[in-house]
Parts: structure tokens; sequence; C-alpha cells
């Protein structure tokens, strides 16, 4: 709030870690899977709008507190518009998200790999520009002057024909905010979001390398099918990690073990 936005800026990118996974379900459908394997090999990944999430609550951690505004003499129309920015329904951008966990997360494996019938990959994070950590409120978050004054500034922008002004991107980053905030249930995890544009569709391909990002290690669940785990090997061969690895159960923890057997 005090408007450092460069020192904020150099903050968080210093606070992004070096590694990055994400999980993967695999079933029986083996035309599905085949996607997911192709989208490995060629190096990309999946990035979906706001409206496609697996979280009907996304987006919804601030809220535009209409009681306030009301009296300010704000009409509905305008107080529609501002729930409107801060509402999920917006199409112009999707994301992919990463988590910050190592491969033993299991509560990750039984949320996103089909118990354990997909996979996990790590990501060298390259550059860490993109990446945004997500943060955890107990509580939504009412919002009053935000919403008025980014309007206000917006509105002098537009008069003076800006194209913008220092005023309207400090309003418009604490507008981001949104986006990477999510109810403390979910803290578990520790996600990391990248956004990108996008026009129309449910989604997009994006290189990882766009987004600074390298594929440094794939790990097999636990149930996934040998013949899987054959396909998985070969794209990590090509893509220079190795052979992958197999999670197995620990006969001394409440934990995965990564397993380079000869599966």
């Amino acid at each position: 709030m005090d408007k450092k936005l460069d020192e904020a800026e150099a903050y968080r990118k210093s606070n992004i870690p070096s590694k990055l996974i994400k999980f993967f379900s695999l079933t029986d459908d083996s035309s599905l899977n085949d996607v997911k394997f192709s989208t490995l090999n060629n190096q990309k990944l999946w990035f979906a709008t706001p409206k496609i999430l697996n979280d009907p609550y996304e987006f919804q951690c601030m809220y535009v507190d209409r009681k306030k505004l009301k009296e300010y003499d704000y009409p509905d129309d305008v107080i529609d518009s501002f729930e409107t920015m801060l509402s999920n329904q917006n199409t112009s951008w999707a994301l992919v998200s990463l988590s910050g966990n190592t491969f033993d997360c299991l509560p990750m494996w039984a949320y996103y790999t089909n118990n354990y019938h997909g996979y996990c990959v790590e990501y060298d994070v390259l550059k860490p520009d993109a990446i945004l950590k997500v943060g955890y409120e107990p509580q939504r978050i009412p919002t009053a002057s935000i919403v008025t004054n980014f309007y206000s500034e917006f509105r002098k922008m537009v008069e003076s024909k800006q194209a913008t002004n220092d005023e309207v991107e400090f309003y418009a980053t604490l507008f981001k905010q949104q986006f990477f905030l999510k109810h403390k249930s979910w803290e578990h995890e520790d996600e990391y979001r990248i956004i990108y544009p996008i026009s129309g569709a449910n989604g997009l391909l994006v290189d990882i390398a766009n987004v600074g990002l390298k594929t440094s290690k794939i790990v097999a669940g636990l149930n996934c099918s040998d013949e899987n785990k054959k396909r998985l090997n070969e794209i990590s061969n090509v893509l220079g990690c190795g052979d992958i690895s197999i999670s197995k159960i620990s006969g001394e923890k409440y934990t995965l073990l990564e397993d380079m057997g000869d599966e």
C-alpha cells in the first residue's frame, strides 16, 4: 500500500522456489492419455480459463462492499461493473497451477492423479517473472476503496487520453491479487500460478519455455500401468531427464519413496 511496487516485485521473485511440481491423471481412456503424453513430450502445459477450474469458489476471496458503496451514492450499474471485474467470468486470460510441495505429498497424488494411476512432473524454474504464489485467507475480504479509486483514476486517464498512468497501474495490481487468493482450507497445496492471455475457447497449450520452466524429472504413480510407465520413461529420456522414478510406499514413514527401478 506504500506503492513500492518495484520493491514488492523484487521480493516476490526472490521467494519463488527453484523447482515446482504438477500432478497429472491417467485413465483407461487411451486417447485422452495420448493427448497428455503428447503435451508432455512437446514441452507444453494446458492453461485453463477460470470458468472450468475445479473450485467453484475461485476468485471469490475479495468481494465488493455494496453497502458501503451505496452510502457514497454509487449507482447499482456501477457497483455491478465492479463485481464483474472481481468475478471469475473473465475469459481474456487462462492459468496453470503448480505446487511447491515435494513428491511425497500424499493428498496431491490422491486429488490429481486418479488414485496414483497418473504421474508428477518436476520443473526447474529458470525465470520466476510469470510465477505468483497463492495466498490463503480464513475469511473473504471486503473492498470498496480499491474499486472506487481505480474507477476514479481510470476516468481521469480516459479524459486525459493517456494510455495508462501510475495510479491505474497500482490499483490494477491490487485487483490482480484476487486471482492469487484462496480459502485457507487449500493451504496444504502450496500453490503457485501462472496467468497467460487468451482470446476465446476454454484454454490453450503454452510452451513451458515461454513461462520460464524446464522439465527436470518425471515420477510415475504407485498404480501407474506398465504400459503408461513405459511411455513416460521414453518421453523422459527424450527430454534428457533420464529414467523416470516410480513412487513406492515407505516402510518406515507415512510417505512415498522414489524408486529408480527397472519397471
